[in-house]
């Protein structure tokens, strides 16, 4: 049985250590915000109609949104992968009474997941300036058009935010500062699940990454404790060397379709069906993959003596199977790569990065990610650090801070604090600790460098995105009502 701990007196104890005066992290006394309502609010312009309409397009996270998470408490988790038995030792015996050879000893390769922090705050606001309108001239009544969030961002890879509701945004400015909150959250920290690399954490470990895709799916394993070379444990790593999609079609289905067969063989032969994965790739790429892929697919193989044979396509088929490949392909529900006759599961994902090159040409890369094996043994998910298990931090706030000074969202994965206010000025801070497991990294692979040119690319959802696009202003200071003094 553990130990049970009795916080009060662990506090009194650190307490005692220190002397002098204390510091604690207040909001500045100077609110940093821009409101919604109240002179100069950004939606307190008088007149302003009731009907507003959303312009914004926020990045779509398909992998995130479709990978499990669970909470875990180990730092350092050790996983394992048999990889082999060495090679049999010593000679056929001569005689009927002689030793034969000896059997080989079994190998293990560990490989072990580091947890990245990932934290946002809100802006700092005045309490007794939420609620203040200009005069009845201002509405509070507004009605969006559209919801920018549209389950775009990631699903539980951002936290659950109380009162997010985009009717709210121009309503009230609770609504406009939780709104902007959980935008800043899914939009700042997408792209980490492909890039991320501990190699950038911050020296003071207030900002950590754990390891993505990129780094996930390579070659050059090695074992987590001995750092002995793990070949079996490698990715299959494939360059499509700047190849054009559109005139290099046949190549494309055979490359991929090679890599799918590779990867199938692997779980087979390692007992590990049946398996499933899913392939992640940009939406520009994948609409220019099902352009080729149906004409591709059915002739790409084909031999045809010139003068003497005539190689008929069904453009109707290959329209039909261009449509169903593609799916409900707004919604991004439904969408496959036909390869061997299998329909692979493709996701979209707008947090791949795309290299522009001259002439707005992109290059890209395409991944092939595993996602179960022998049946529903889930080997690719997230993991997190929990807030609101027995002994956490949640707990330990109860006994060290004031009532109320910190909770938690989302089953324990995100802890929130409410800073101490200066006077009136108040502040919000979350914080989360996730990390990304693939287990079979053997069974995953990349294809890298394949190049595409779509008559024009979509907007973009991040912000460094040169197809990025917003405009306006974040407040109306200065535009607002200007009355005379009642004396001169």
């Amino acid at each position: 049985m553990e130990p049970q701990i009795d916080y009060q007196q662990l506090a009194g104890a650190l307490l005692s250590q220190f002397s002098g005066k204390r510091e604690k992290t207040v909001p500045s006394s100077t609110p940093t915000t821009f409101y919604g309502h109240g002179p100069g609010g950004l939606f307190s312009g008088a007149g302003l109609s009731q009907q507003l309409f959303s312009a914004m397009v926020l990045p779509g996270l398909g992998m995130q949104s479709i990978l499990p998470a669970r909470p875990s408490r180990d730092a350092n988790p050790l996983y394992g992968i048999i990889t082999g038995v060495t090679a049999t030792s010593g000679s056929e015996p001569t005689g009927v009474c002689d030793d034969p050879p000896t059997a080989g000893l079994s190998k293990l390769c560990t490989h072990s997941f580091v947890f990245g922090r990932q934290s946002r705050q809100s802006r700092v606001f005045e309490l007794d300036r939420m609620g203040l309108l200009t005069n009845r001239g201002e509405f509070t009544d507004f009605i969006l058009a559209g919801d920018p969030f549209n389950n775009q961002l990631g699903g539980a890879a951002v936290p659950t935010l109380p009162g997010l509701n985009v009717q709210q945004v121009a309503r009230n400015e609770l609504g406009k500062a939780v709104f902007e909150m959980g935008v800043g959250w899914g939009r700042d920290f997408a792209q980490e699940l492909y890039t991320g690399n501990p190699t950038n954490n911050t020296a003071g470990g207030g900002r950590k990454f754990f390891y993505g895709f990129d780094t996930l799916i390579n070659t050059g394993y090695r074992d987590a404790v001995t750092g002995q070379a793990c070949p079996a444990a490698n990715s299959i790593v494939r360059s499509f060397g700047g190849l054009d999609i559109a005139s290099n079609g046949g190549t494309l289905v055979r490359v991929v379709s090679n890599i799918y067969r590779n990867l199938r063989f692997l779980s087979n032969k390692t007992g590990l069906e049946p398996a499933s994965w899913a392939i992640s790739m940009p939406w520009s790429m994948f609409y220019e993959v099902t352009e080729v892929w149906p004409c591709a697919y059915h002739s790409y193989r084909c031999q045809v003596a010139a003068g003497s044979t005539n190689f008929i396509q069904s453009q109707d088929d290959q329209l039909k199977l261009r449509d169903d490949m593609r799916g409900d392909i707004f919604n991004r529900t439904g969408q496959y790569l036909l390869i061997d006759g299998q329909k692979v599961p493709v996701v979209i994902d707008d947090a791949i990065a795309e290299v522009v090159g001259a002439g707005e040409t992109f290059t890209s890369t395409m991944y092939f990610i595993p996602l179960k094996v022998v049946g529903n043994t889930i080997v690719t998910f997230f993991e997190y650090l929990p807030y609101d298990v027995a002994g956490g931090a949640l707990e330990a706030a109860n006994y060290f801070a004031p009532p109320g000074t910190y909770y938690v969202s989302d089953g324990g994965r995100f802890l929130w604090h409410r800073k101490p206010p200066t006077n009136f000025c108040v502040q919000l801070v979350a914080k989360t600790e996730p990390r990304l497991l693939m287990l079979t990294p053997y069974l995953a692979a990349r294809l890298t460098n394949i190049l595409y040119v779509p008559v024009a690319h979509e907007r973009s959802g991040f912000t460094d995105s040169s197809f990025f696009a917003d405009g306006g202003r974040t407040d109306y200071l200065g535009y607002g009502p200007s009355y005379y003094s009642p004396t001169s």
